[in-house]
């Protein structure tokens, strides 16, 4: 079971949190190919991925997918842990709804509010640590069978998951959908 990583980081944090993100956030639509990150370029924001789906590639072969990101997702948190730019590309495979977070106006916030600093990081620390389980996971997995069991292997294992984390999920769910709600109207 591949957890979505800001249904990770919704179910730490708490609705207060949640209606900042949707207050200061802006709602921005991607058109098909447009660039959200690029390869090698400091980003700015903290996008929740809304509608859509985002490819991830290289800015030196943007034909090779490394990867796709979805509704639920947030990217450019690792922005906040670790200064350099960042190592892929981002772009919209489809038309691409997305919440973005200023660096700025979350950088204030996680200054000036120590309970939201100490959500927030921590549900970055959590989202990375299922990230590096599920990657040692899939290492092991390609070690001993000799191959990437498809999407029916390693993302349906739920025993990876920190069960805290998926107590949480019915909470990041509604979270989710609250998000996704006020965002449109936003």
């Amino acid at each position: 079971m591949r957890l979505r990583n800001s249904l990770i980081i919704l179910g730490v944090l708490e609705d207060q949190d949640i209606e900042w993100f949707v207050r200061v956030g802006q709602t921005t639509v991607l058109q098909e190919a447009d660039i959200l990150i690029e390869e090698g370029v400091h980003i700015e924001s903290l996008w929740f991925v809304l509608e859509g789906a985002l490819t991830v590639t290289t800015i030196t072969d943007t034909t090779k997918k490394l990867a796709t990101i979805y509704p639920g997702e947030i990217v450019g948190e690792v922005s906040f842990l670790d200064s350099r730019p960042p190592a892929v590309t981002l772009m919209a495979a489809e038309r691409t709804k997305v919440l973005q977070i200023s660096r700025t106006e979350l950088k204030t916030k996680l200054h000036n509010d120590t309970g939201f600093a100490s959500r927030f990081y921590r549900a970055i620390g959590v989202c990375l640590a299922q990230r590096l389980i599920h990657l040692t996971h899939t290492t092991l997995t390609v070690s001993t069978l000799g191959k990437v069991d498809s999407d029916a292997g390693v993302d349906d294992d739920s025993s990876i998951v920190d069960p805290d984390v998926l107590e949480a999920m019915s909470l990041a769910s509604r979270r989710f959908e609250y998000l996704l709600e006020r965002a449109s109207k936003h």
